[in-house]
């Protein structure tokens, strides 16, 4: 009978336990993830909304919140990470698989968290069946707080910025924004009402191929007198959120040049958007180079903004040799080697 009741005990700690840490997900989708020795149970499924932690920066007081995930080991970290290319090749931090989310169409997403005390990444990385990397987008600090020293009456721009993703459906998926400013303390305590806050939202389709498509940005509620500055800096850096390979986007860049330079007047002394456009070549050279010679003749904003920030020459021209189009090498190298050795730097 003591032998029975051991047993019992026992069968019901392990219940218990089971149930704590859910119940494991029998879906033949996420096989490629079970057989690098990752198990995903009903808490590890991404729910319809995706926070974003809070970070810090500008005082060592601060402390980044906390952020709770499966920490994949290194192997893992390989095969899952490291193919979506240089802009996720980070091992000076922990890497935590946040959840993973069914798309329809063989299409897993898996979201991932890595900080290393100074800022984080937050990255979306969709797989075929087999595992495969389809496509990434990296929302690189999206959550940032800057805070300010109250006892400095000089001190007085702090910002504070929210973001989370929300998913519908299958293939849509929104990134929510907020940005403000207002007196707040390293503890947190707002100090008064915001002066004024906006916010927006940035939509995307993961289509067929599992690329994230850009659908439009858009500010859905503001109140105050907005700074278009600050504002448009922050825009900015999540239009860099998007496909490593979808070429429409190099189409919205294009169309939004427009508003940049509507915002950015020739006195103001800092425009980040050409450092952006250098981003977003690096995202994908033969992408953006394919782009520019097939519009050099078709109001074409992005090549002047390009040339304004320095780069690799040499790597630039194996670049534009990797072409396929020799019309299109032919153009790209002779416009680069007619570049000045010293790039423009108006306004930066």
């Amino acid at each position: 009978m003591k032998t029975f009741h051991l047993l019992m005990l026992l069968f019901l700690s392990f219940s218990l336990a089971t149930c704590s840490s859910g119940s494991k997900v029998q879906n033949p989708q996420f096989a490629f993830l079970d057989s690098l020795g990752i198990a995903i149970n009903d808490d590890m499924l991404l729910g319809d909304t995706l926070a974003l932690p809070d970070v810090y920066c500008g005082d060592p007081r601060q402390q980044d919140g906390d952020f709770t995930g499966q920490r994949i080991d290194h192997d893992q970290y390989l095969a899952l990470v490291v193919p979506a290319g240089e802009d996720f090749v980070d091992e000076m931090g922990q890497w935590l698989l946040l959840g993973v989310r069914d798309m329809g169409n063989g299409i897993t997403l898996a979201a991932y968290f890595t900080g290393s005390g100074v800022g984080y990444c937050v990255d979306l990385i969709t797989y075929d069946r087999q595992g495969r990397v389809l496509d990434a987008i990296n929302a690189r600090e999206l959550h940032l707080l800057w805070r300010c020293d109250l006892s400095n009456p000089d001190d007085d721009n702090s910002f504070t910025l929210d973001g989370y993703f929300t998913f519908d459906g299958n293939d849509r998926l929104t990134l929510h924004r907020t940005m403000g400013k207002c007196l707040m303390d390293f503890k947190g305590d707002l100090k008064g009402e915001p002066q004024w806050w906006q916010q927006w939202d940035q939509s995307y389709v993961i289509n067929a191929k599992g690329h994230f498509v850009l659908l439009g940005q858009q500010v859905v509620a503001e109140k105050g007198k907005v700074d278009q500055y600050a504002v448009m800096d922050f825009k900015t850096w999540d239009m860099l959120v998007c496909s490593r390979h979808d070429m429409d986007i190099m189409d919205t860049w294009n169309e939004y040049s427009l508003l940049v330079n509507s915002t950015y007047d020739p006195d103001y002394q800092y425009n980040p958007f050409p450092w952006d456009v250098l981003q977003l070549y690096h995202m994908n050279p033969q992408r953006f180079l394919a782009w520019m010679a097939a519009h050099r003749d078709q109001g074409n904003r992005l090549l002047p903004l390009f040339k304004q920030p320095p780069r690799d020459r040499p790597t630039l021209l194996k670049e534009i040799g990797r072409l396929d189009d020799p019309a299109a090498r032919q153009w790209l190298t002779t416009l680069v080697n007619n570049w000045d050795d010293k790039p423009l730097t108006k306004h930066l």
